[in-house]
């Protein structure tokens, strides 16, 4: 086979891979060029007021292997409120607790679980297992909620760090504060 006969059929050999590749890309596209993104699993947990007002978020912080490996932050419409929205984004499958310390209530802890990751096209990330929408309530009397009103995700924290007085309580850790 002569030098210019075998260039020939390389680049015809070239062009056809590139004709089917394209052919390929257009036909059945895949990844993220593909509307996967929409299809995602929530990846990020929201704990919110129920409206554009501060609930009196006074303290913040998060524990558990899923939890971001930042400190715990939260944001403002960045116009008439400081701190109204807290975003968890896991860096991990499991559980994340986020405490949070409104003005005038008792500390709450919010428990968060995240799953493995989903494996759908190219969803990133940590899927959000159970309620991932919750919302703190500007009523005194109420407790951090999920989307459907449900509270089993979250803990009060009554009297916490203070003697409460009670004696079954003090017989148990031996009367230690």
């Amino acid at each position: 086979m002569n030098l210019l006969l075998r260039h020939r059929l390389l680049a015809a050999l070239a062009a056809a891979a590139v004709g089917l590749a394209a052919g390929a890309v257009t036909v059945a596209p895949s990844g993220c060029a593909s509307d996967c993104g929409s299809n995602c699993p929530e990846g990020t947990a929201v704990i919110e007021a129920e409206s554009t007002a501060d609930p009196g978020i006074i303290g913040l912080a998060w524990d558990g292997p899923a939890c971001p490996l930042t400190m715990a932050t939260c944001r403002g419409n960045d116009q008439t409120t400081f701190c109204q929205r807290i975003n968890v984004t896991a860096r991990a499958p499991g559980a994340c607790d986020v405490l949070v310390v409104l003005y005038g209530r008792d500390p709450m802890v919010v428990h968060l679980e995240f799953g493995p990751p989903s494996g759908i096209g190219c969803c990133k990330g940590f899927p959000v297992v159970g309620d991932s929408h919750f919302t703190i309530p500007y009523n005194q009397d109420a407790s951090i909620y999920s989307g459907d009103g449900n509270t089993d995700a979250v803990t009060i924290l009554r009297d916490a760090g203070t003697n409460t007085g009670d004696a079954a309580a003090d017989a148990n850790d031996g009367g230690a504060d």
